[in-house]
C-alpha cells in the first residue's frame, strides 16, 4: 500500500485554494490540510463537497493566519501530529496560497500577509517538508517585473503595493530554490499564476475565469513528483519574472 500524496495549503477555505483541496481531494490517495484563519470556515467549506472526496483521500481543517507566530506554531504542530499519527515522514508539498488583495489595506497590511507572513509559514514548515518535496507560491501577473518594464498598456500601474508584493515571494521562490539546490534538499521552488479568476478575492470580477478552471494549474503541480525549480509558470507553460 502506497502512502498518500501530502499536501498543505493556506489560505483555503474559500476560492482557488478551496477548489484546489477540492480537486485534489477527489484524486485517490491524497491527504491534504485545508488551512484557514477561522477553523470553522474550513469545516463548512469541506462539508460542501464532502461527497466528492475520494474514500483513499482525507481532508484535514487547520487554523491558520500567516500573520500570527503563534497560529504558525500550532498549525505546524497539528500537521507534525497528524502526520506523526498516520506514520507519514513529511509533507511533499506546501502550497502558499493565502494572500490578500490590493483593497485589503495600506503597505503595511499587504506586506504583512502577502510578504513576512508567506516568509515566516514556509520557514517554519520547511523542516516538515521531504527530500524532493516541493512549495508552491501562488503570484499574479502583476508581480512580474519583465512585464512591466516591458510598459505594456493593459496593466494598471493603481496596484503598485499589491504588485510589489507579489513580486517579493517571486524573489524568495528564487532564493529557496537555490538553497535547497546548495543544501541538496531536492525540494523544488516555483511560483505559480493562476491568472484573473472570478473569486471573493478579486470581488467576483466579470472578466474572471471560473476558480473550479483556474486552480487547475495548480492542481497539476501540486501532484506533479517532479519538475524544474526556480520557474514562474502558468496555465499555458512559463511567466517572465
Amino acid at each position: 500500500m502506497s502512502s498518500p500524496r501530502t499536501i498543505f495549503i493556506t489560505g483555503a477555505n474559500q476560492g482557488l485554494g478551496m477548489h484546489t483541496v477540492k480537486q485534489l481531494a477527489a484524486t485517490p490517495d491524497v491527504l491534504v490540510f485545508m488551512g484557514s484563519r477561522k477553523l470553522a470556515s474550513a469545516e463548512e467549506a469541506i462539508a460542501k463537497f464532502a461527497s466528492d472526496i475520494d474514500p483513499s483521500s482525507t481532508v484535514v481543517p487547520v487554523q491558520l493566519d500567516i500573520t500570527e507566530a503563534t497560529s504558525i506554531q500550532n498549525a505546524h504542530d497539528v500537521v507534525s501530529k497528524t502526520l506523526q499519527e498516520k506514520n507519514l515522514s513529511g509533507l511533499d508539498v506546501l502550497v502558499n496560497n493565502a494572500g490578500i488583495s490590493a483593497a485589503a489595506g495600506p503597505p503595511e497590511v499587504i506586506f504583512a500577509t502577502n510578504v513576512f507572513g508567506t516568509g515566516r509559514l514556509t520557514e517554519a514548515f520547511l523542516p516538515l517538508i521531504k527530500k524532493g518535496g516541493s512549495i508552491l507560491n501562488i503570484s499574479s501577473g502583476l508581480g512580474s517585473n519583465t512585464t512591466f518594464s516591458s510598459r505594456p498598456a493593459h496593466l494598471p500601474t493603481a496596484y503598485l503595493y499589491y504588485s510589489a508584493s507579489k513580486a517579493a515571494p517571486n524573489s524568495l521562490t528564487v532564493q529557496w530554490a537555490l538553497d535547497g539546490e546548495q543544501n541538496d534538499s531536492g525540494i523544488r521552488v516555483i511560483s505559480i499564476c493562476p491568472g484573473l479568476n472570478a473569486t471573493n478575492f478579486t470581488n467576483y470580477v466579470k472578466v474572471g475565469a471560473n476558480p473550479a478552471d483556474g486552480c487547475k494549474v495548480i492542481v497539476k503541480e501540486a501532484l506533479a513528483k517532479e519538475g524544474k525549480t526556480s520557474v514562474f509558470v502558468h496555465k499555458d507553460g512559463k511567466y517572465p519574472w
